[in-house]
Parts: structure tokens; sequence; C-alpha cells
């Protein structure tokens, strides 16, 4: 399974949760600290619509979850997107398809706080948590540590799943 495959199960999982939300719940509380249903999914959108622009997604910046969605999916299926740098600007000009590695971490971890905040589907796609790990587990703990990233660690079980290993690495209690 490749990078375009994980993000789109990841993304669909979101959706999946997205479309759960009710009208009652969008001020309600997320696990990322100080953020509401209503901002977690504007980071989201946010993110993934940027980061799908450098990836050939023709999503405006501020376009909605129902056009971003598609959008870099269809980005995604055109492997020369996928080929090259970013422009520097663009998280120093990292490979885009480490890039896209971003992409899934984000739109699979904000799935779960969604899930979590809302008695959503907290169950995330198996292959979609591995990569995200492996991928984690390959930046430097101060990135991983510094300001809008993740929190210090949480601490599970030895024998806890994969996903509750991924949440507690990136500070959320499973």
């Amino acid at each position: 399974m490749g990078p375009g495959d994980i993000w789109k199960q990841a993304a669909a999982h979101f959706d999946q949760n997205l479309k759960a939300v009710g009208d009652d719940q969008w001020d309600l509380p997320t696990p990322c600290e100080g953020w509401s249903v209503r901002e977690l999914v504007d980071h989201a959108v946010q993110a993934q619509a940027g980061i799908g622009s450098v990836l050939g997604s023709a999503a405006a910046p501020d376009a909605s979850w129902d056009d971003v969605y598609p959008a870099v999916s269809a980005a995604i299926d055109d492997p020369s997107n996928l080929e090259g740098n970013a422009p520097p600007q663009v998280m120093g000009g990292m490979p885009k398809h480490q890039l896209l590695g971003i992409a899934v971490g984000d739109v699979l971890l904000h799935s779960w706080d969604l899930a979590r905040a809302t008695g959503g589907d907290e169950n995330l796609p198996p292959a979609a948590v591995e990569a995200v790990q492996m991928g984690l587990g390959r930046m430097p703990e101060q990135m991983l540590r510094s300001p809008k990233m993740f929190a210090n660690p949480v601490e599970v079980a030895d024998d806890a799943s994969a996903q509750d290993k991924l949440l507690g690495f990136t500070g959320r209690q499973p």
C-alpha cells in the first residue's frame, strides 16, 4: 500500500467522523487543548488544503472539506505530484512524499480527536497508524515537541495496541 492509499484511508476515516458531527457538537472541547470541534475541523481542513496545494490539488486554501477531500485525493493519484521537493518556504523544501506523510499524520490524529470529542469512531485504520508511527519515529524529538506539534508523551502499557501507542506518543490519552 502506497502513501496515497494510506492518506485516502485516513481521510476517509476523518470524513466519516466529520459527517457524524451533530449540530449541537461544534462547540464541544476536543483533546487538542483550547480547540473546539469547529476549530479542530477548521485546522484539519486548512492543513489538508495547504499541503494538498503543494501536491497539485486545485482546492482553494479556504475550501470546505467536501472540496478539499476529492481534490487532494485526485492530486495524489498522479505520482508526478509526489516527485521532487516542496518550495523552500514549505517545511524547508522537504520532499513532497514526506509532506504527504505529514498530511496523513495530521488528518489521522485529528480524526481520532474529532471522534473522541463527539463520540465517533475512534478505531483508526491500522496501516495509517503504522505509517504515522514509523514517520514520527524518524523525526527529531525537539521537532516533535515544538510548539504546535505534540505534547509530551502519555505513558501507555507495554502491551497496548499500536493505535494506543501512537496516541500516547503524540500526547493523547487513549
